[in-house]
């Protein structure tokens, strides 16, 4: 796109916030954020070894930094909210990770200028930190490469707009009647949220990627990308048809397990809620 709206860090930063304690159980409260976090976990498990350092970006509540810590890995957590920070800290304290992290970091993924060049093994940024950027999304992933030493790893997951403009069609014709189809067009031809063109009341402002986007990003990039994933695909079926398989103790593994196959597979990639870049940095 020829120009992004302006990144107001205000944006996420608030968002996040006013979700406080509901971040920790977004990812366990239903059948979707059960097969995000098991893609997630799938891909991980791959390149997330024992003395890893690893920078987790947009870490939130600590879903994944309490994976990370079992992992063996060395890791510094971070977000752009700070009550996010606070409950991630309290969390890992329940759990007694806590002393096994080496720090947590108020940061902004647009700006790691804190940080050193090549200073990380891996950078993670999933979940939808990046679309918020807007124009700084290219800012936003040149950082995380920044900071990444050569050779190694960065995982960038983004919310997929065509998964969401299937799951949220019902909104999109309630918000036609308040906006207008000038705005609806404008959503469905961009993904983008934002305050000047789908005015949304919630002030949930964001850019909801394709494939072709997170292309564009790294294309000029010097790296290698490894794997292009899908995460959440099967929950196009809804959330009703996912939670009687899941009351089946048999069918429930094989919906998990072709969830992961399906994540592999390109013609699903712009399917699934999250898309999901690997990349190898040169």
């Amino acid at each position: 796109m020829d120009k992004l709206p302006k990144y107001n860090p205000d944006i996420p930063e608030r968002f996040y916030d006013s979700l406080g304690e509901k971040e920790w159980t977004r990812l366990s409260k239903n059948r979707l954020g059960e097969l995000l976090f098991h893609v997630h976990m799938d891909i991980f498990r791959q390149y997330a070894k024992k003395d890893t350092s690893v920078l987790e970006l947009g870490a939130g509540a600590g879903v994944f930094s309490k994976e990370f810590v079992r992992f063996g890995t060395q890791l510094v957590v971070s977000d752009i909210s700070e009550k996010q920070l606070t409950i991630n800290r309290s969390k890992m304290a329940e759990l007694r990770l806590e002393e096994q992290i080496e720090a947590f970091q108020l940061l902004d993924i647009t700006d790691l200028s804190s940080i050193d060049k090549n200073h990380y093994d891996m950078v993670t940024c999933v979940g939808g930190a990046l679309n918020y950027t807007f124009d700084k999304e290219q800012a936003a992933v040149s950082e995380m490469l920044r900071v990444t030493k050569p050779g190694g790893i960065v995982i960038v997951g983004v919310m997929s707009f065509i998964s969401a403009l299937v799951r949220y069609l019902p909104a999109v014709v309630e918000e036609k009647q308040q906006f207008g189809i000038a705005a609806t067009n404008w959503v469905m031809d961009t993904g983008i949220q934002d305050a000047e063109h789908y005015p949304v009341k919630s002030r949930h402002y964001v850019h909801m990627m394709e494939s072709k986007d997170l292309d564009l990003l790294f294309e000029d990039q010097n790296v290698q990308i490894l794997e292009k994933r899908a995460a959440g695909i099967l929950a196009m079926a809804g959330e009703t048809a996912l939670n009687q398989a899941k009351e089946d103790d048999e069918l429930w593994p094989s919906i998990l397990h072709k969830e992961i196959k399906l994540s592999k597979n390109p013609a699903c990639l712009d399917c699934g809620a999250n898309i999901i870049y690997v990349v190898r940095k040169k």
